[in-house]
């Protein structure tokens, strides 16, 4: 259980996907709010003072990109922290989080691990301690194929998202983690990669070196 108590506003269209992530908060002692969509969502949060928002992608009418660039382009709101939970796993959908100001982003089905780090963060942020870190994933051998989900990063080309990386002089460990998919996908499918695609990644992790990309949580 959390140290500290967040007040989180749950939004997602899905009653069954509220419930389960209204369950896992109410065991690390937080207290929640629930938004059917998009626009019920933005109408609640100005009046209310929430801690953080879990904020569902794919939704009718008005989307969770949308509610993401509402609340980053709100002075009043931009600091509030968000975290994208979505069934879409692609680097595109990341990497379109992250330019918007997302604090973190959680696939589904959901790991009670990792929802619990990201709350975390959130503590440390507010300097409360936080707790153990989860556990690491397991190791996957390079012979292991991937699971259909996130066999495809093809609607970004490697050029793309390094050229978005270095605009952006930052990653986030989770996009860190769907930019090494990205190599470990590209050497699966062509068994080798081209000297464009090797001088890509060099620029990555030599600006990881030289600063000029941060990691962030």
């Amino acid at each position: 259980m959390v140290e500290q108590s967040l007040n989180v506003l749950i939004v997602d269209d899905d009653e069954m996907n509220r419930d389960t992530l209204a369950r896992r908060l109410r065991q690390q002692g937080c207290t929640y709010e629930m938004a059917e969509n998009g626009a019920e969502a933005i109408a609640m949060i100005k009046p209310h003072k929430y801690d953080l928002i879990l904020l569902d992608i794919m939704m009718p009418e008005v989307d969770g990109y949308s509610v993401l660039s509402h609340l980053k382009n709100d002075p009043e709101l931009k600091n509030l922290p968000v975290i994208m939970i979505s069934a879409v796993e692609e680097m595109e959908s990341v990497m379109k989080c992250m330019e918007l100001g997302a604090d973190d982003y959680l696939t589904k089905p959901l790991d009670p691990n990792l929802l619990k780090a990201a709350v975390a963060r959130c503590l440390r942020s507010k300097g409360a301690i936080p707790p153990e870190p989860p556990p690491p994933p397991p190791v996957r051998s390079v012979q292991e194929p991937l699971e259909e989900s996130s066999g495809s990063t093809a609607t970004l080309s490697l050029e793309e998202v390094v050229s978005r990386l270095l605009r952006m002089e930052r990653i986030s460990r989770k996009g860190y983690l769907y930019f090494s998919k990205t190599i470990f996908n590209t050497l699966y499918a062509k068994k080798t990669l081209t000297p464009a695609e090797r001088d890509q990644i060099f620029l990555v992790f030599d600006g990881i070196v030289k600063g000029k990309i941060r990691v962030v949580d």
